[in-house]
């Protein structure tokens, strides 16, 4: 059984490596040894996060962060896009309406919120499956626990892996460090989590109906 809790914190530290860097996040979760804790989670995810299959380069700085994050994401006409629509042939209003019936299921209405990002940015879609994994480790019955794995499934496979995919490739080919590398691994553990997710949902007894 792996604790929903690990993978929680996972999710929490993508979408924290894929915000705006400053000097909390980087404390938090940036300078130094910047990836001990996915390193340390690893062990106990799904599948293992081998952290030598990734090209980072030491001593990078805050301010090498910042400006990477700049150039990719920020700049007018940024060649790398955070939200979903960019990388589907489905219509931008099609896509929110999906994502908006996720987010409100589950208690969340970003209508009336603060929230500045758009529906499907990847850091809406990292915090909400951080969330998702969360609401599973409070779950007081298998019941919840199923439903609540099976909502994180649908969502990794309509939305989540094909965003992550459509980033990773395109920072993979400009090769903006670090951000290739960040996108790769990413990638890498957003695909085993759905595959994780995948054989769960699959062992799960079968409902019958009787008509």
């Amino acid at each position: 059984m792996i604790p929903p809790t690990i993978r929680s914190q996972t999710w929490r530290q993508f979408c924290l490596c894929f915000s705006q860097p400053d000097n909390e996040l980087w404390e938090a979760s940036l300078a130094d040894g910047v990836f001990d804790c996915m390193a340390f989670n690893g062990n106990l995810l799904p599948h293992a996060i081998d952290l030598s299959n990734y090209q980072f380069s030491p001593g990078i700085s805050l301010d090498n962060f910042a400006q990477a994050y700049s150039s990719c994401f920020e700049v007018g006409n940024a060649p790398v896009s955070f939200h979903g629509r960019t990388y589907s042939n489905e219509a931008a209003s099609k896509i929110f309406e999906e994502l908006f019936r996720f987010y409100e299921h589950f208690g969340l209405d970003l209508k009336d919120s603060e929230n500045s990002n758009w529906p499907d940015s990847i850091l809406m879609e990292l915090d909400f499956m951080h969330y998702l994994s969360h609401l599973e480790s409070l779950a007081k019955s298998d019941e919840d626990v199923a439903s609540l794995q099976r909502a994180q499934l649908d969502f990794l496979n309509r939305h989540l892996i094909p965003l992550v995919t459509g980033i990773s490739d395109k920072l993979y080919s400009l090769k903006i460090a670090p951000y290739d590398q960040l996108a790769l691994l990413m990638f890498d553990y957003v695909n085993g989590d759905r595959d994780y997710l995948d054989r769960k949902v699959n062992s799960m007894p079968q409902v019958t109906t009787i008509e």
